[in-house]
């Protein structure tokens, strides 16, 4: 029997903190609504983000950053090409952890990689990704984007694990920042000596 996982974090799920919530996602035939199940705690944190207006603009410049670099950089497409569906389809499965995003909203969910990820993991392959496209004999467009797909695959969790540890680094400086305001912040409390300031001396 399959695991049950969440929809939005992906995390295995135990029957006593689960919910279902019908969602509505994008097909070829229109918006259709399809039940999914999520942690107790993981449903207000996956509808609060799809109604955060400032996170999907965030959502959209990182995905056309991605969608753009991918087209100039890894394609060398013209400016007045776009990339294909199948292309486009690979880079939002990477997003939500699948070979293609079948039945999954791409926008707001903890699956996969972010596009801020995905973007930094081109960037890192880019060489090797320039190497395959010189040496390799393509079949056609799709056997290049798969290949492609597998170079950076190979190397996601890798960059994952660097931005992990950087954003760590960067959380602990600004706690350490914030502290070191609270102490300036702080009023000064004047010292006010007790008694007649005489120093007592004991003698033996």
């Amino acid at each position: 029997m399959a695991v049950q996982k969440c929809y939005y974090c992906a995390n295995p799920l135990n029957d006593e903190d689960m919910v279902i919530k019908p969602i509505p996602l994008k097909t070829k035939r229109g918006c259709r609504n399809y039940k999914r199940k999520f942690h107790i705690d993981c449903l207000p944190k996956y509808l609060k983000e799809h109604k955060d207006i400032k996170f999907k603009k965030q959502e959209k410049s990182d995905w056309d950053q991605v969608y753009g670099y991918f087209k100039s950089e890894i394609l060398n497409l013209s400016a007045g090409n776009n990339l294909s569906e199948y292309c486009v389809e690979r880079l939002l499965g990477l997003r939500v952890g699948k070979f293609k995003p079948s039945t999954t909203n791409v926008s707001g969910n903890k699956q996969g990689y972010s596009f801020k990820t995905i973007y930094y993991t081109l960037l890192y392959s880019y060489d090797a990704i320039k190497k395959a496209q010189k040496t390799v004999e393509f079949k056609n467009e799709e056997h290049e984007i798969n290949y492609i797909m597998k170079i950076v695959t190979n190397n996601i969790n890798f960059i994952q694990r660097r931005l992990d540890a950087l954003d760590k680094e960067r959380k602990k400086v600004e706690k350490i920042s914030k502290e070191e305001e609270k102490k300036v912040e702080q009023p000064t409390v004047a010292y006010k000596r007790k008694g007649s300031g005489k120093r007592k001396v004991d003698f033996i």
